[in-house]
């Protein structure tokens, strides 16, 4: 046997002496009766009655219940006005399964002041309603659209953003030929 063998089977009957004694050796054992029953049952008592006056009125308890009843499981909503990550949810973004229309925003033109996004196609200002899936268009940017609609069944405004789809081709390429 090694050096290092004798030593890891003295450390493993040391550990085990000292367990066996505080499980066995200890006077009193686990059969000791507890000490100043008094004190605890004070202990149980001040927590019975703590627990007493924190109980709610009911009109705490009904506001609660509202608050349980409307909750929302998505940690992401931030309410009016907020975007939320709807997208795998179900309204029509990758990977959803809504059955609603899949956008496409493929740019938008600046005439004048006015702003429009090209959404499937169709030309759109702020404030239009889409032709398919209930949405109105809220913001245009060059990089995005935001897309709004009020859910039907909570009156929800669940907000979409849809970023800018660049087309292949539609690009002019140019090719320049140097002649020799």
């Amino acid at each position: 046997m090694q050096k290092r063998e004798k030593i890891l089977l003295g450390v493993v009957a040391l550990a085990l002496a000292v367990g066996g004694y505080m499980y066995l050796g200890v006077p009193g054992g686990p059969e000791a009766k507890p000490v100043a029953t008094g004190a605890s049952k004070a202990v149980v008592d001040e927590v019975a009655k703590s627990v007493e006056q924190a109980r709610l009125s009911p009109q705490q308890a009904y506001r609660i219940g509202l608050l349980v009843d409307n909750a929302t499981g998505d940690p992401f909503y931030g309410g009016a006005g907020g975007i939320s990550l709807e997208e795998d949810r179900g309204l029509g973004g990758p990977g959803g399964t809504g059955g609603e229309a899949e956008f496409v925003y493929s740019g938008f033109m600046k005439l004048g002041t006015k702003l429009f996004a090209v959404v499937n196609g169709v030309e759109y200002a702020v404030g239009d309603e889409l032709a398919e899936g209930g949405h109105s268009v809220k913001i245009i940017d060059k990089n995005f659209v935001v897309l709004e609609r009020t859910d039907g069944s909570t009156g929800r405004k669940l907000t979409r953003r849809v970023p800018l789809v660049e087309d292949d081709t539609d690009k002019i390429r140019i090719r320049v030929v140097k002649k020799r």
